[in-house]
């Protein structure tokens, strides 16, 4: 696949499914590759990708038939997520090209209610269409190769690790102030432990910056900023002193999920605080600080500490220097080649 065309098939190009198909087409491209991304829905392109080179290559395209037809014109065609509108989809139109799945996220495990009994039954009544058809996938996801996102999900399907990859834009601002900014890049939803952040942050005095609209409840030390693109949410991380990933315990996501925030945090060289899941210690290494997810007291202690500035600088310049060996698109590249590579010559499942 010296120089060929590849078919990105995602789910809907209004969510966050988009974010990783980004990547991917990020790679592709640096690849010298052709490559497209087409979803069967999406009334609005998802925001944080809006205006982007990306963005030129993405089209909703509902029929089937002229799905089918890209797909025969293209080398391989990539599966973003194993769910209907994308995985399943590549399955009735992919013909005889070959097919790639890819997974970043748990999705299967939280539509089928993974290690979750009570929510499985609730969901197996309630969204019984749903449910049976993530189970057709999910029996199916072995007969094609497979990359994924973090070491957590290689160990439930096996296939090569391919990281969300970033361009090096760099590292941000230096570490001088000894009253820090908090930056939380992401929306206001429960599963991601932004009450738990919001509390730590006013409880160590700090100043906290995060990318959605403003809630009633707003805190005069909260600069809430609105949705943002992915080149304004980074150019805020740079800016920003200290970037927390707070997600909670209890939710299928986060035991096996690895938002792509926490690279352009470690690109960036911020100090960084995740709560303790396994795919964020793994990429974070030793480079910053871990939590107990849920619990505000350790967090505010893990702020207090990052206080000082000499410690953010240590830890900001260690993790740029992981995140340069192992989560750059030239880092990432040649495992995504090498994946697409053989993918294609083993040809259709």
């Amino acid at each position: 696949m010296s120089s060929r065309s590849v078919l990105l098939l995602t789910p809907d190009l209004s969510d966050n499914s988009t974010g990783r198909a980004e990547v991917l087409w990020t790679l592709a491209e640096s690849l010298g590759w052709r490559c497209r991304v087409v979803a069967p829905t999406g009334d609005e392109l998802w925001y944080p990708v809006r205006g982007s080179a990306f963005a030129r290559d993405c089209a909703v395209v509902a029929d089937d038939g002229l799905v089918a037809e890209l797909a025969a014109r293209s080398d391989l065609v990539i599966a973003v997520k194993p769910l209907p509108g994308s995985f399943g989809r590549a399955l009735e139109v992919a013909g005889s090209t070959p097919v790639l799945l890819d997974i970043d996220d748990p999705d299967l495990e939280s539509i089928l209610g993974v290690g979750q009994p009570i929510r499985a039954l609730a969901k197996a009544v309630l969204r019984r269409r749903r449910v049976r058809a993530a189970r057709r996938l999910r029996r199916r996801v072995g007969e094609h190769p497979v990359i994924v996102s973090n070491p957590v999900l290689q160990r439930r399907y096996g296939g090569e690790v391919v990281p969300h990859a970033r361009l090096d834009t760099g590292p941000g601002a230096e570490a001088a102030s000894t009253s820090p900014t908090v930056v939380f890049v992401g929306t206001n939803r429960r599963h991601k432990g932004l009450g738990v952040l919001r509390r730590a942050v006013a409880d160590a005095g700090l100043r906290l910056a995060i990318t959605d609209d403003p809630p009633r409840d707003r805190l005069p030390h909260e600069d809430w900023v609105g949705p943002t693109t992915l080149d304004e949410g980074r150019e805020l991380v740079r800016r920003g002193d200290i970037v927390v990933i707070p997600s909670m315990p209890g939710e299928v996501h986060s035991t096996a999920q690895l938002p792509a925030k926490l690279i352009d945090a470690m690109i960036a060289g911020r100090a960084i605080a995740v709560a303790d899941f396994e795919p964020l210690r793994w990429a974070l290494g030793d480079t910053g600080r871990v939590f107990a997810p849920g619990d505000p007291r350790a967090l505010t202690a893990v702020l207090d500490e990052l206080r000082d500035p000499a410690l953010r600088r240590e830890l900001g310049d260690a993790a740029r220097r992981r995140a340069l060996e192992l989560f750059t698109v030239d880092a990432v590249r040649p495992v995504f080649r090498d994946a697409c590579v053989s993918a294609a010559e083993r040809g259709p499942g």
